[in-house]
């Protein structure tokens, strides 16, 4: 049997597309439904703005 410091290891290992593949296994009728806000609009929007100079999730936090 895992410890979940093992299983946590071996998720963060896994690509974004394997990720979301453990997610709908795990947690198949979770309700996905995005609310669009004012805020998040103009986030995407000024994301699309400078789409070749985009960074990371990582990379904005470390700004921050």
């Amino acid at each position: 049997m895992s410890t979940v410091a093992e299983i946590k290891d071996a998720v963060d290992k896994l690509s974004p597309s394997e990720r979301a593949e453990l997610e709908a296994l795990l947690w198949p009728d979770w309700d996905r439904t995005v609310v669009m806000t004012p805020e998040l609009e103009r986030l995407l929007d000024e994301g699309l703005e400078d789409l070749d100079q985009s960074k990371t999730t990582d990379e904005l936090r470390r700004r921050s």
